[in-house]
């Protein structure tokens, strides 16, 4: 955004515009107008803390609106508390990619705006979230489809021809599911904080690493960037998970999306063994003290 004028002119407009909630939390500079014609006057510019291509990470809750029903959190305790934790998955801060369409778009328009370390809260309608209702994906079926496993119950999540969908009612020998997204059709509420802005690219590449390998501890994950290649090196524990191959070849995609000039990765198994005994020092010890009973 770009304002023009005198600086007394600027200063009022800037009154205004500082109302808004997202210019409060801009950075603003001037620069002077170079040519004669607009000597005197003033470039107003303004950028937002975060933009397309921002590698951060957040922690966030989504809710409901209407009933504050915690749809999906970050936070390991607010989780337990609403009866959605799951043994086995990996809570924390999650990295975010501004402008790739990994979070809803009003969800991203308010990490666009945020500060960094300070909670923020935002309502997303649902034509920024998970869309409208789609009633086609209401769908009925014989309780005979479900004679193998346990049977449905309303409020249960099953899985039909791959898809997983809510149970709405059971009755008559019938089964309707509601194939949409719980969270479709919604208000949603989104309580958030952005932990971490990233700035070096072997962070930025070691947070792509870390995504598909989420049981691992960042820290633990080594990145030497050398031109048009990159090495990674992963700890032991990586080399026992299931599909570590396939969490490689993913991870070696993300970083050549996201950084193109990187076209050779190397990933480095690290193995770690007990050092052997020293058998020189054992013979040495054994030799000394049989020149001392000689003696």
């Amino acid at each position: 955004m770009q304002l023009h004028g005198t600086r007394g002119q600027q200063q009022q407009v800037i009154i205004i515009v500082f109302q808004l909630d997202v210019c409060i939390r801009s950075q603003f500079s001037f620069s002077p107008f170079k040519n004669e014609e607009n000597k005197g006057k003033y470039h107003i510019t303004y950028a937002l803390p975060f933009e397309d291509g921002s590698f951060i990470y957040v922690d966030y809750t989504t809710k409901n609106k209407d009933d504050g029903k915690v749809f999906e959190t970050t936070v390991e305790e607010v989780a337990k508390s609403a009866g959605i934790y799951r043994e086995g998955d990996v809570y924390g801060p999650r990295l975010v990619v501004l402008g790739q369409g990994w979070v809803t778009k009003g969800f991203e328009e308010a990490l666009r705006s945020a500060e960094l370390g300070k909670e923020a809260r935002v309502e997303v309608p649902y034509d920024k979230g998970y869309g409208p209702r789609d009633p086609r994906k209401e769908r009925h079926y014989s309780m005979r489809a479900f004679e193998k496993g346990e049977p449905p119950r309303a409020g249960a999540l099953v899985e039909v021809n791959g898809e997983v969908g809510t149970v709405l009612s059971v009755g008559g020998g019938r089964v309707l599911i509601d194939f949409n997204d719980p969270r479709a059709g919604k208000t949603l509420v989104y309580e958030f904080v952005v932990r971490e802005k990233l700035e070096k690219d072997e962070d930025k590449i070691k947070a792509l690493v870390h995504r598909r390998f989420p049981g691992l501890k960042r820290d633990d994950i080594v990145v030497v960037l050398d031109k048009n290649s990159c090495t990674v090196q992963l700890p032991e524990s990586a080399n026992l998970m299931e599909n570590a191959a396939y969490y490689k070849a993913a991870a070696a995609r993300d970083i050549n999306k996201y950084f193109p000039n990187v076209y050779v990765i190397h990933f480095v198994d690290t193995y770690m063994f007990k050092a052997p005994q020293q058998p020189a020092q054992q013979a040495q010890v054994q030799v000394s003290s049989q020149k001392g009973q000689q003696a």
